[in-house]
């Protein structure tokens, strides 16, 4: 890498700049490697963040056991507690609580090198029009394809979502959390934070590409192997993304447009399989 520009070599970078993909990774404005967290720095921070996070969701937790579960008797509280994880108003209130506290977090840590810019280390930048609608297209296929390999391997809907979606009540919330919550703050940590961290080292885009997918998957091990498998090949799309248009607003939206179609298909699947008693 020669001062901060992501550049490829050979064919590769011709490939890259036809079609959706635009020009080659654009230059991180005029910031030089002193003010970027190292790799080791960026991991380090990392784990302060899902520090921070484990204890947002042990709060909401607590919190939401107190309330919900005080009029219950033992048994009741107990199969509640069971069916916790399951609950897709717990999940919102978790997924809310944990943008509400490692958010601002990230900002400060990105704010906290010196000669860096917030908005430009996380990539908080608006794609254009054509970046927007040539992604999502995309997207669009990526999930189609998803879709055909579960169709062929004759592979079932995720049991844990089936699970959530028919306890969530209201719905609209597990909405908010799928199509929100999760969305802007997976997305500002793993490919604004994190991404940025990695990329500007001998790593490069593509390294860094690859481990925040492992490490974004490595939070959804509630799912199977199979469903995980699909959230890496996801997050390769959404860290291409990233580097191609240095749009960290993109792949939220992305991420957002991802979880909205897999949310339309759970509730299509919901109708078809029947409740286990």
């Amino acid at each position: 890498m020669e001062g901060s520009t992501w550049r490829f070599r050979g064919n590769s970078r011709n490939l890259l700049q036809m079609g959706p993909f635009g020009a080659a990774p654009p230059r991180t404005s005029d910031q030089d490697k002193s003010a970027i967290w190292s790799p080791l720095a960026t991991i380090l921070w990392t784990a302060v963040i899902a520090f921070v996070y484990l204890v947002a969701q042990i709060l909401t937790a607590t919190i939401f056991a107190i309330v919900t579960l005080r009029h219950l008797s033992r048994a009741e509280a107990e199969a509640a507690i069971r069916d916790l994880p399951y609950d897709g108003t717990f999940l919102f209130w978790c997924t809310f609580s944990g943008l509400l506290l490692c958010v601002p977090l990230i900002v400060g840590l990105a704010k906290l090198k010196r000669g860096a810019k917030p908005t430009d280390y996380l990539g908080l930048n608006a794609p254009s029009l054509r970046q927007l609608l040539q992604w999502s297209l995309i997207i669009g296929v990526v999930f189609g394809l998803i879709g055909l390999v579960s169709t062929l391997l004759r592979h079932p809907p995720s049991e844990f979502m089936l699970k959530v979606y028919r306890s969530d009540d209201p719905r609209w919330l597990l909405w908010l959390a799928v199509a929100i919550d999760a969305p802007v703050f997976e997305e500002i940590c793993f490919r604004g934070f994190i991404f940025k961290g990695l990329a500007e080292s001998r790593l490069r885009w593509y390294g860094a590409t690859i481990i925040t997918s492992v490490l974004w998957a490595l939070i959804h091990l509630q799912y199977g192997w199979y469903e995980i498998s699909t959230i890496i090949a996801l997050g390769l799309v959404l860290g291409t993304a990233r580097a191609m248009t240095n749009s960290t607003l993109l792949t939220i939206w992305l991420h957002s447009l991802f979880n909205v179609l897999a949310t339309v298909a759970m509730e299509i699947s919901l109708r078809q399989v029947p409740v286990n008693n």
